[in-house]
């Protein structure tokens, strides 16, 4: 079966972007170029090392996304683009030609490659490439089917299954939305439940099979702090699991 690696192209860009900010680097004509460098040499390495028969790459949306609309605080603590990553914008398309480009309005990458994934899975094995952990929820194998969907880290540059994922984070991959709901994600700005860290959520997921019953038998939740927490946060940690839940069904894809 054919391999098909699936890029989240806009969060690996603003990754190289950050990583690159430091020491900038520009073209003949003066414009900046230093992350749209960066992400060449990543695709290239990737090219190299892995061989896959096909890439595609994911951009988030360039309005706003349904997100947004459920929780106008939605990664709303980013600040607005620098001159330096916006100038870089054109380039970083040049950098994904050949590959097919996917976006969509009121969609995120993430909700792009959830739907790229469930359409190709049965043709191809899937990597989909990018340092989120969100994305370790579509992690699946289908061993019968030999459909199977894996995870490169590229914050830790190694490539997960679902075994993989449990290591990683200590949870399984459908795991992830209710784990994510529950300690909240700093960088969108998902407010999860105030006290309860890593450690109370992977003791609550061991506890209930998802946030919802936690919710509803938080009663029974052992550690006083915890149970508190979900009891005040109720609401919050159902609308982070909305807010985390990758919508594998965009319209269009």
């Amino acid at each position: 079966m054919s391999v098909t690696f699936i890029l989240d192209a806009s969060s690996l860009f603003y990754r190289s972007y950050h990583a690159s900010k430091e020491r900038p680097t520009f073209t003949k004509d003066g414009i900046p170029n230093a992350a749209v460098n960066l992400l060449r040499i990543m695709i290239t390495r990737l090219t190299r090392e892995y061989k896959p028969d096909f890439m595609i790459a994911a951009c988030d949306s360039e309005t706003p996304t349904f997100r947004s609309v459920l929780y106008p605080q939605y990664k709303a603590q980013r600040s607005k683009p620098e001159p330096f990553y916006t100038a870089q914008r054109d380039g970083f398309r040049e950098v994904l030609w050949p590959m097919p480009i996917y976006q969509q309005n009121g969609y995120e990458a993430d909700d792009i490659i959830g739907t790229l994934c469930e359409r190709i899975r049965k043709d191809s094995e899937v990597v989909i490439v990018s340092g989120d952990k969100d994305m370790a929820q579509l992690v699946n194998e289908y061993s019968d089917r030999g459909e199977r969907v894996q995870l490169l880290n590229t914050n830790i540059g190694k490539i997960l299954n679902v075994r993989g994922v449990v290591e990683e984070y200590g949870v399984w991959p459908h795991q992830v939305t209710d784990y994510l709901a529950l300690v909240g994600d700093v960088s969108d700005n998902v407010p999860g439940a105030l006290g309860v860290g890593p450690l109370g959520a992977l003791a609550i997921l061991k506890q209930f099979r998802n946030v919802e019953e936690a919710v509803a038998r938080s009663g029974e939740i052992e550690c006083a702090r915890w149970r508190h927490a979900v009891q005040d946060s109720k609401d919050l940690i159902l609308l982070s699991k909305k807010l985390v839940t990758i919508d594998c069904a965009v319209p269009g894809i």
